[in-house]
């Protein structure tokens, strides 16, 4: 994902970058803190890069992010 800054420069999001306990801060942030808001596609690619990992796949679900596990 591309993101215009002010002086228009392109920091592009690479979830790839992030710890998987950073990329799942991400999700959590709450903008009413003046913390930053994820768009959809970064938010796409956060939950992408976590369930690729195997990480936090059950605080994934339990956000609504990722289809729950199928019984067996």
């Amino acid at each position: 994902m591309k993101k215009k800054t002010t002086n228009n420069a392109v920091e592009t999001f690479n979830a790839e970058d992030f710890s998987s306990r950073k990329l799942l801060d991400l999700v959590d942030e709450d903008p009413t803190n003046g913390r930053y808001l994820l768009d959809r596609d970064a938010l796409q690619a956060v939950v992408s890069e976590l369930a690729s990992r195997r990480h936090y796949l059950q605080e994934l679900r339990d956000r609504g992010l990722l289809a729950p596990r199928p019984s067996a």
